[in-house]
Formats: structure tokens, sequence, C-alpha cells
């Protein structure tokens, strides 16, 4: 019989395989490959940052699509899968892959759109088990006009380590978050405020402990903008304050963690044709924290192509 992950990951390949890849059907996506280098391969995600202080190349490669098995965006039934991989060249314990599958229900409630879904992720780190994730989402959004659009959304996530060596990033977070969309001719802007619990396991000895239950907020600016002929640029900024709810305790001090990140990335894409697309990015990311070890800095340069349909 097969296990969880196993399961999750099965339906994901039957997802893409099947379906969603086959001529004539109704699924859209994209399938995204990409070269680049980064200059400090770090694992960043959640209370568990390693930084290499190394640098390497990588291989991107994205793939995700879903459809509507039922009804339309009114009143209809929606299937997804995403498949992601991060594949550096010399720095293999940082190689990053995940693969997820969901539903949603979208529902038109008067002047708002509503959508609720559930999601399955499972994530591996340097080739070995990672995580697994349980997501339940609740999305609300309202046109306030032709040109702005108020979306608000809710996130519960019930996170399963899959590895003893992450059992203190076991437990759940809660995510909500406002975000306006505003269209100027053919730009388009975004702006979002985030708020973050999470109640994770945290790691204790009889004379340590640490703390991986941070409160956070994050606050987002976006911006596409076009550029002559068939050129996009794209800017994006974020800033997330993390305060942790207990000290982090060894034997010869005490204190609470608190990071500040700020993330920025510079975006250019050119449309080859309606549904292929080649762009490169750069993006910088800086966190600073009040434990020394928990610091790093980033740069990361793309170039790839999408294929959109």
């Amino acid at each position: 019989m097969m296990n969880k992950n196993q399961l999750g990951l099965a339906v994901a390949a039957v997802l893409f395989s099947s379906t969603a890849f086959a001529a004539g059907n109704d699924w859209s996506g994209i399938v995204s490959a990409s070269v680049g280098n980064d200059d400090n391969v770090t694992l960043g995600d959640d209370s568990n940052v390693q930084a290499s202080n190394e640098g390497d190349n990588f291989l991107d490669i994205l793939a995700t699509a879903g459809s509507y098995l039922k009804g339309n965006r009114d009143d209809g039934i929606r299937v997804n899968g995403t498949f992601y991989n991060r594949a550096y060249d010399t720095q293999d314990d940082f190689n990053f892959t995940l693969a997820a599958v969901g539903a949603s229900y979208h529902k038109k409630m008067g002047d708002w759109h509503g959508r609720f879904g559930a999601k399955y992720s499972y994530l591996e780190f340097g080739g070995d088990p990672y995580e697994s994730v349980y997501d339940l989402t609740a999305e609300a959004r309202h046109k306030l006009s032709k040109t702005t659009e108020l979306r608000i959304r809710y996130r519960y996530s019930d996170i399963n380590a899959e590895s003893s060596q992450f059992n203190n990033l076991e437990g759940d977070r809660h995510q909500v978050s406002v975000e306006g969309r505003f269209k100027a001719g053919k730009n388009r802007y975004r702006l979002s405020y985030r708020y973050e619990t999470n109640d994770r396991n945290d790691s204790e000895t009889t004379t340590t402990y640490t703390s991986s239950s941070p409160v956070r907020h994050t606050i987002r600016a976006n911006a596409k903008i076009p550029l002559s002929g068939k050129w996009g640029s794209e800017v994006d900024l974020r800033w997330r304050d993390s305060r942790y709810k207990d000290d982090n305790v060894t034997t010869t001090s005490s204190v609470r963690r608190e990071d500040d990140r700020f993330k920025a990335k510079l975006g250019l894409n050119y449309e080859y044709n309606r549904n292929v697309e080649l762009y490169a990015d750069y993006s910088y990311t800086n966190n600073d924290s009040n434990i020394d070890i928990n610091e790093y800095e980033r740069n990361t340069i793309s170039m790839g192509v999408n294929y959109l349909f």
C-alpha cells in the first residue's frame, strides 16, 4: 500500500502525464526552464536557514497545469498540479524538489468571487525527504472599479517533517493576506500585506532551546510594465519582519531571534509568440538577524524560457 507521499506524487504524475498535455483539452498552465548562478547557495525557507557561503550554477525546471473538472470560474471545481526542481552543479546538498496536487471550488457570490481549496505538497532537500504540507485556503476577490481589485486570502498549513533532521519545523502555520491590484493603461501593479503565525515543534534539550515559531509581517510591491515592442519588465520588492515567540537558550546566553529580510527582483521578458516567452531575472536577498548564523546576502541571476498553454 502506498504511503501518503507516494500517493500524492502518483496523483501529480497522473495529472501531468494523462491529461495536462493531451491535445484538445481545456488545461492551461506553464512549462519553464532556466539556467542561472547563485552566489550564496541557501535554503532560506521557514526557520531553517542554511547558507553555504559558496556560489554555484543551477538549472530550474517548472511545470504547472490546471483545468476545470466541472463548471467555470463563476461556479466550478478546478484541479491543478505543480512540479518544480532546482539542481545545482556542485552544491547538490542544496538541490530542491517540490511536487504538489490540489483542487479548489470557485463560486461567484454577488459582487465577490470566492475560491476554497485544498493542496498537498511533498518537498525534498538535497535529494532527501524534507517536508509534506497540507494546505487549506479561502480567497475572496472583489472588483472595486474597472482598474482596481481587492483580494483577501487565508491559508492554513499542516507541516510535517519527513526527516528527523527537520523535526523542529513540524507544526502548523496560519497566514492572512490583503492585496490590491491596480491597472494603469497596460501597466499592472500589486500591493499586499501578509500576517503569519507559526506553532512549530521547536528544538529543546536539557540545556538548550531554539524557537522555530515566528510571527511574521510581509509587505510586497510588484509592478509589471510593458516596454517597446514585445519587451516587458517586472519589479518585485518584499520586506519581511520575523519575531520568534520564545528565547533561544544556550549554556551561555538567552536571546529572542529577530530577522528582517529584504528581497528585490528585476526582470526582463520578451514575447517571442503567443505561447513562448524568453526572460532574464536578477534577484537580491538580504537577511539581517540579531543571531549571526542566520544572517546572509544572496545574488541570483537567471535566464530561461516559458511555454504557456
